[in-house]
């Protein structure tokens, strides 16, 4: 298992590059040669990154202005950049610690707008917009949570002593906004504990008794859900258990995703003991595919993209794959919010963005710019079709490990 890094550690988060491993490639690397621009990207690799005098809105976006300016103040080959992602993380902070009801918030939009019709303006002045195809896209929608809640004194009457890295004596990491990524120490930290270790923890609080992590943790206030892998799992086979509190008896529903890979391809199979965990049985189109049959992504995202829990029992073993996933995940569905992070409770706004309801999953994706660009409207879409939809432009095709489709073979659904 992979040491535990924390990226909301400004130092830390500019490592995912390094981090990813050679089975994953950037859009710049499956473009072949060219220039290749990140303007306070965090995912940079293979790209030339320009480091910001400020990481605002107006910054990240002249940035990219002044590279098709003058291209050789930032390449070696004087020509303007051939793929180039911008990052604003303005938007992000401010939805945190304001709220996206503030009016520095909504300001904030407001200038992206005004900053982005700066740069097509220049793009159109110097010839390049036509032969340019231009994404925006949000982070993942937001919510408010109802209640907040310091969890430090929890861990601490259960003797649970948080990780600290290079410390001898301690028992698990988490960040913890409305969904908690738990991680525990297994025979080291380097190795996932398995389920019977879980049920029988040894806290290393004096005078702690033995722990089982899993009922432990339905006693944080407002936990709904909760999510583990099973100890046999493997990258292309494996089961991700689910457990849901019924809110009106207090009893733990159960069920279970199957997940089977060949090559890139995942096929999974959402089944429960007695009761739908996720409420998709109400669904006409999502109740089709509790058949006790393996689907693909697209069938899960086509029958559940417009309720909650969208691609939800694809998405959940994908994440749980990951060496460097977490061991138990648990989620309040915004109830509470606790902006717990490695140890501490950091944040006291009840504004963020984690649950899996419709209304925090659905943003606007916008392609334009290049008249080469078909004009069309689709009802859905995954954000990993972006970077296939983009290189499909440019004619090159994508890594075998990228997931997604070029949204130009989709279905047209509207047409303008």
């Amino acid at each position: 298992m992979p040491f535990i890094r924390n990226y909301g550690d400004g130092r830390q988060i500019w490592k995912i590059g390094k981090d990813l491993g050679p089975n994953v490639q950037t859009i710049f690397e499956q473009a072949g040669k060219g220039n290749f621009l990140s303007s306070i990207n965090v995912i940079f690799r293979g790209s030339h990154f320009q480091t910001p005098k400020k990481f605002d809105t107006e910054t990240t976006l002249k940035i990219i202005e002044e590279a098709y300016q003058k291209p050789e103040e930032f390449f070696s080959v004087k020509e303007v950049p051939k793929i180039t992602v911008g990052y604003i993380p303005k938007t992000d902070d401010l939805m945190h610690h304001a709220g996206f009801d503030h009016p520095d918030y909504i300001n904030e939009v407001l200038s992206c707008d005004e900053y982005i019709g700066s740069l097509l303006s220049t793009l159109k002045n110097i010839g390049y917009y036509e032969d340019t195809a231009i994404c925006i896209v949000s982070d993942y929608g937001n919510y408010k949570a109802q209640n907040m809640y310091d969890l430090e004194p929890f861990f601490q009457k259960k003797g649970l002593i948080p990780y600290v890295p290079k410390k001898e004596v301690s028992d698990f990491d988490a960040a913890f906004g409305s969904i908690g990524f738990f991680n525990f120490r297994g025979d080291t930290w380097h190795h996932h504990p398995t389920i019977k270790q879980m049920r029988n923890f040894e806290p290393s609080g004096i005078g702690s008794k033995k722990l089982d992590l899993f009922e432990t943790l339905w006693e944080i206030p407002g936990v709904k859900l909760m999510y583990y892998r099973d100890d046999n799992n493997t990258p292309d086979r494996g089961i991700i258990h689910l457990e849901r509190r019924d809110k009106k008896t207090g009893k733990i529903m159960k069920g279970r995703i199957e997940y089977d890979v060949h090559g890139k391809n995942q096929k999974t199979k959402y089944t429960f003991d007695k009761e739908d965990l996720f409420g998709y049985e109400n669904y006409k189109d999502v109740k089709e595919l509790l058949d006790n049959k393996a689907h693909t992504i697209d069938e899960w995202l086509a029958a559940t993209n417009q309720i909650d829990y969208p691609i939800f029992i694809d998405q959940l073993p994908r994440y749980f794959k990951n060496p460097r996933a977490c061991d138990i995940m648990i989620s309040i569905i915004g109830e509470y919010g606790f902006g717990y992070e490695h140890g501490k409770t950091v944040a006291t706004y009840p504004y963020s963005h984690d649950i899996a309801l419709k209304k925090s999953m659905t943003v606007p994706l916008i392609i334009g710019g290049s008249l080469e660009i078909p004009s069309f409207e689709i009802p859905y879409c995954k954000t990993t079709d972006i970077v296939p939809t983009l290189l499909n432009l440019l004619g090159i095709k994508p890594h075998w490990s990228v997931v997604g489709n070029t949204l130009l073979n989709y279905k047209r659904e509207f047409t303008f």
